[in-house]
């Protein structure tokens, strides 16, 4: 399936910011925490950037760090 808009460039990181990741994972059956995305970004040491005081995060790593905890949660 194409795209059905036009990327004026490519996108260099998937890096989200703790209010971003936290509305994405509401939309799951499994929801978390801005407390618990910075847990684990300090448990797992997570690639974290800060620019202008604000704190991006590696989408991809908090996806294997959410499917890590479900599987740990789901009996």
């Amino acid at each position: 399936m194409a795209i059905s808009t036009i990327q004026p460039y490519p996108l260099d990181s998937d890096l989200v910011t703790y209010k971003e990741a936290k509305q994405l994972f509401a939309e799951t059956d499994y929801p978390v925490s801005v407390s618990t995305l910075r847990r684990w970004v300090k448990d797992m040491q997570l690639h974290a950037e800060t620019l202008f005081g604000v704190v991006y995060i590696s989408y991809s790593d908090l996806l294997v760090a959410h499917g890590a905890w479900v599987a740990d949660t789901v009996p």
